[in-house]
């Protein structure tokens, strides 16, 4: 008992003493119930100063306490670890959901990022959003129609600030970056003349193609966003690795770089801040979206200088509204190029160009194939593009159109009979001498970014992760082996149904 406690129930009872003494000798009149009210009075007081006695110990105890167990427990560094500290292990958690839907996880590391948007970066941030206007409802047209989420196209916003004329250290260009040879696998041309990863239309076509297949290959959003950061070959290997299941599991373990683990939750924070823009103080309407340009066609090896003349539009203006030309001239060698022009002088130039051809700039000089002329014969087959045969043939769709008298943008026909560049490589594909359709899938299998050489040691085996809808019959097909080998080769029957996530391990030689 405390020293306050002690001091009052010895004044109540002297009190008591004192009260029974003057009650015996008669010189106060009163009652037993009044002595007794009296006792109770001072009894609650007691009770009301020992209570708060025992409270502020325990106040002082409870503080010690935590400064021990903090004393004791180092703080955890980092957003992952932060958040595995709040939420055990939620962090790892993928919500399922379908293909076309981009669900954002509840993360710190993705708050982190809205803040960061919303606070330190706000000033760049707007104007990157502003600068999307133009650029994001064509793209999020080309999302929807693959079945793609029309909010993935803020990945070029992270990517580059739909920027077309963006370069990085890497060499990677364009809004989407891509880096040289997954540009040219998904068919961007690359040459002296044009760079297709900087067509604000061709390349958001290669961005949802490659996405769509990094989605197939990992099966998550997060997944295929880390993938189309650090390579296709860089997250299988984590996942292989690590034994883990999500990009969350492999960030907070750090089996990613850190560029990687900064780059999904950025992607993620941006999409969230345009699904509520004034939530976080910014401002974005896409309902603000007017179409700036319009194409018209328009011969090779023409200068931009005398289209600006023809309707009264700057260089400079046209180049910004063909960022995929290399020079001030449409590249050589093709029989029509859609060229951009600001909107409302596409019938001007239409006009200009009724009246005769336009003159062509001297001195673009520009190869077939092997600086060889001769040609060879070719049958063409249902599904064949003019940048399908060029990159098989190595060399421009422009010029294998212009060698067959004929624009790339008319479609071709199966049964056609095509003029191509004659050499080893060109003969050989025609007569269908090559490695085909099944080295470009095995390439993507391996992460390659094209298909390999003649005599090229392909990695083996391959080990394929189970996508939705995939039978064992689809994933023989697609792999050119018999069901029966890739069966054996997994100990599985042929009417086995296949878990979406598990692997299967293809010997394709």
């Amino acid at each position: 008992m405390s020293g306050v406690g002690v001091s009052v129930m010895a004044a109540d009872l002297m009190a008591l003493s004192a009260f029974h003494f003057h009650a015996g000798c008669g010189k106060i009149e009163t009652t037993v119930d009044e002595g007794t009210r009296f006792m109770k009075q001072r009894l609650l007081v007691f009770l009301c100063l020992s209570g708060y006695v025992v409270m502020l110990a325990a106040g002082c105890g409870t503080v010690t306490s935590q400064q021990s167990i903090s004393a004791a427990t180092p703080p955890l560094s980092g957003q992952y670890a932060s958040t595995s500290a709040q939420n055990g292990s939620d962090s790892s958690i993928e919500i399922p959901a379908p293909k076309y839907e981009m669900l954002i996880p509840n993360h710190s590391s993705i708050e982190a990022w809205v803040r960061r948007f919303s606070q330190e970066k706000h000033k760049s941030f707007q104007t990157q959003l502003v600068r999307s206007v133009h650029y994001a409802m064509p793209a999020q047209a080309v999302f929807e129609q693959r079945g793609l989420p029309k909010d993935l196209v803020f990945v070029a916003l992270v990517e580059s600030g739909f920027s077309p004329m963006a370069r990085s250290h890497a060499n990677a260009v364009g809004m989407w970056q891509f880096i040289s040879t997954t540009g040219k696998r998904y068919g961007l041309e690359q040459n002296q003349w044009i760079d297709e990863r900087r067509h604000p239309l061709k390349a958001a076509r290669a961005a949802a193609d490659y996405l769509n297949f990094l989605y197939d290959t990992f099966g998550s959003w997060s997944l295929a966003l880390a993938a189309y950061n650090a390579g296709e070959k860089a997250v299988q290997g984590a996942l292989d690795q690590s034994g883990a299941k999500t990009f969350w599991d492999l960030a907070e373990r750090g089996y990613l770089p850190q560029e990687t683990r900064d780059y999904v939750p950025k992607v993620f924070a941006t999409v969230k801040i345009i699904r509520n823009p004034r939530q976080y103080g910014f401002w974005y309407d896409p309902g603000h979206y007017v179409p700036k340009h319009e194409t018209v066609p328009i011969p090779g090896s023409v200068k931009l200088s005398w289209v600006g003349k023809q309707i009264g539009v700057p260089e400079a203006s046209l180049q910004d509204c063909n960022p995929e030309l290399c020079k001030p001239v449409t590249p050589p060698g093709c029989s029509s190029y859609e060229l951009c022009v600001p909107v409302g002088k596409g019938e001007d130039l239409a006009a200009v160009l009724a009246n005769g051809p336009p003159p062509e700039e001297k001195n673009t000089k520009h190869t077939v194939s092997e600086k060889s002329t001769a040609t060879a014969s070719y049958k063409v087959k249902h599904g064949d593009s003019w940048v399908g045969l060029a990159r098989k043939y190595k060399c421009s769709a422009q010029t294998l159109a212009a060698l067959n008298g004929m624009s790339p943008s008319r479609p071709l026909k199966a049964g056609q009979t095509l003029k191509i560049p004659a050499g080893k490589s060109t003969i050989a594909a025609a007569t269908g001498r090559t490695k085909g359709s099944k080295d470009k899938v095995i390439a993507s299998a391996n992460d390659k970014r094209k298909a390999p050489n003649s005599g090229q040691k392909l990695h083996q085996p391959i080990h394929y992760p189970v996508r939705q809808g995939d039978t064992l019959s689809s994933i023989a097909d697609r792999f050119h082996i018999p069901l029966k080998t890739l069966c054996a080769q997994n100990k599985l029957s042929a009417n086995q149904k296949l878990v979406p996530g598990n692997r299967l391990t293809i010997h394709t030689r």
